[in-house]
């Protein structure tokens, strides 16, 4: 059910290490959110990035750019990728949180806790 104000976390969506590419596995993951943004023409989200493995807030290095924004490139990337299939740009906002609201704390115990705070959330703004 979407409910305003609700976040929804995007689990199989994965990037490359340290950089905004997609991995191949992400794509049926992408697919299902794009087919919800058509199912709902009204919807507005918000897509939220999260990194890992930092010990401050901040966001961590993109090394596709050099930029200390690879939270809000992922995010970005994922925005991208609606509007390359025909969805509304003010349907689809987005900012990245760096590793200001991990599930698990820094130094991350294991590649599954990593995983979990590395994740992407839509948060639904309207519906």
């Amino acid at each position: 059910t979407l409910t305003t104000g609700t976040n929804i976390v995007l689990r199989n969506i994965n990037f490359v290490g340290g950089m905004h590419q997609f991995l191949p596995e992400s794509k049926p993951m992408l697919d299902e959110l794009l087919e919800a943004m058509n199912t709902y023409p009204k919807l507005v989200i918000r897509i939220e990035g999260h990194i890992c493995c930092n010990e401050y807030p901040g966001d961590g290095m993109d090394l596709e750019t050099g930029i200390n924004n690879l939270s809000e490139a992922r995010a970005k990337a994922i925005r991208n990728y609606l509007l390359s299939y025909g969805i509304a740009q003010e349907r689809v906002l987005y900012k990245g949180f760096g590793h200001s609201a991990p599930i698990y704390p820094y130094p991350e115990k294991t590649e599954e806790e990593r995983k979990q705070n590395r994740r992407v959330e839509i948060k639904i703004i309207s519906k």
